[in-house]
């Protein structure tokens, strides 16, 4: 299991993510014909997860209006803040938020967004 979808484990086990969001919970990029609200993660400027067990993911809430997409950021912020456990198979030791950016409004399509840094320390058996 990758580090992505242990982090995706985490958030829809979580019942106000799942609530909020279904599944849909996707790497990178939204599909197409998505439906709001939603998330994707990425982890950029990961250069050093195989030899720190460190990484920064970077979720990004997707949502109709400013208010759905505060309620989600709140929402991801609680479920991953501190964390630390097992999930498919990978141990937590923590994750804590680095912070989320300004939002964002699509001009084009309307919808809202704001990416969200996670630090994520971790560890595989």
């Amino acid at each position: 299991m990758s580090l992505g979808e242990s982090i995706r484990s985490i958030l829809l086990a979580d019942p106000t993510v799942s609530g909020l969001v279904g599944t849909r919970i996707y790497p990178l990029e939204l599909p197409l014909s998505c439906t709001f609200p939603a998330l994707t993660y990425s982890f950029p400027s990961d250069n050093f997860k195989l030899v720190m067990r460190s990484a920064r993911c970077q979720i990004n809430c997707w949502a109709d209006g400013y208010t759905e997409r505060e309620n989600l950021k709140q929402a991801v912020e609680n479920a991953l803040k501190f964390y630390n456990g097992i999930s498919e198979g990978i141990n937590f030791e923590i994750i804590y938020p680095l912070g989320p950016y300004d939002h964002i409004k699509d001009s084009t399509s309307g919808f809202y967004y704001l990416p969200y840094d996670f630090k994520v320390n971790y560890y595989t058996n």
